[in-house]
């Protein structure tokens, strides 16, 4: 009886451990789920503002700057209105930007003119969409002829000091 009872407490001991030690190799060598779902849902977001971008660029919506006496944005769509989602707009006042909207996201889908504040009149602005996405605009201008986004903005002001650079 003896022979029997210390081969069944070393199956017992062998289950045990193999209940224990499997289940957590599996789980301390699998990939975290977290991160990928984050890298993935990333990737979505990357890909929806560079559809964006393609979209403005190509005037749809085509977004213009109306700088007079009653500033405001307007926005024109050439083709099929796809839901452009803005989540604040600054002017420059001089000494810092100013945000205009009072609401947490507006969004536009069709042909539509949204009224600026009196004080951004002849000020540049600055639209922040829900993607991400910043365009600057100069008074009287449009996002596909003269608007710039700010990755484009630093490209050009590093060409610049780099070219100052050269020169001296």
């Amino acid at each position: 009886m003896r022979g029997l009872s210390t081969i069944v407490i070393a199956i017992i001991l062998l289950l045990m451990i193999l209940l224990v030690v499997v289940p957590a190799f599996i789980i301390f060598n699998s990939v975290p789920v977290y991160s990928s779902q984050a890298k993935t849902s990333n990737e979505g977001v990357s890909e929806l503002a560079s559809e964006q971008n393609n979209q403005v660029f190509r005037g749809n919506p085509n977004v213009y700057y109306n700088s007079s006496t009653n500033p405001s944005l307007q926005f024109m769509f050439s083709s099929v209105p796809t839901p452009f989602n803005i989540t604040q707009i600054y002017y420059f006042n001089g000494t810092e930007w100013v945000p205009i909207l009072n609401q947490s996201v507006l969004v536009v889908a069709y042909n539509a003119t949204l009224p600026l504040p009196k004080q951004a009149f002849n000020k540049p602005i600055i639209i922040v969409t829900g993607y991400g996405n910043i365009y600057f605009l100069n008074p009287n201008t449009s996002i596909t002829t003269a608007g710039k986004t700010i990755s484009e903005l630093a490209e050009q002001s590093s060409g610049l000091h780099n070219g100052s650079r050269k020169k001296r």
